[in-house]
């Protein structure tokens, strides 16, 4: 079982892993401040992306990406390992 991580960017709650609906591409993520960390990159604040701004390139969008979607309709929660 993996130690879950404090958010380097707000330190006000845990990284939370998640994935991509359309691809299972996997990611962690702060749900409190929206930061958004690849695997590969590490959780270095100097790494961190912002979910909209993914989430809108993703979707070859401009902007918020949130005006006609929700998160679930987007991504969702990886089961806790254990």
């Amino acid at each position: 079982m993996s130690t879950p991580s404090i958010c380097p960017r707000c330190e006000q709650d845990w990284l939370h892993r998640y994935r991509f609906k359309s691809d299972g591409a996997v990611f962690s993520l702060c749900t409190e401040c929206d930061s958004f960390w690849w695997p590969q990159a590490g959780t270095d604040i100097a790494n961190a992306l912002f979910l909209d701004d993914v989430v809108a390139a993703r979707l070859g969008e401009e902007g918020n990406p949130w005006t006609t979607r929700v998160w679930a309709d987007v991504i969702e929660a990886m089961p806790d390992e254990g």
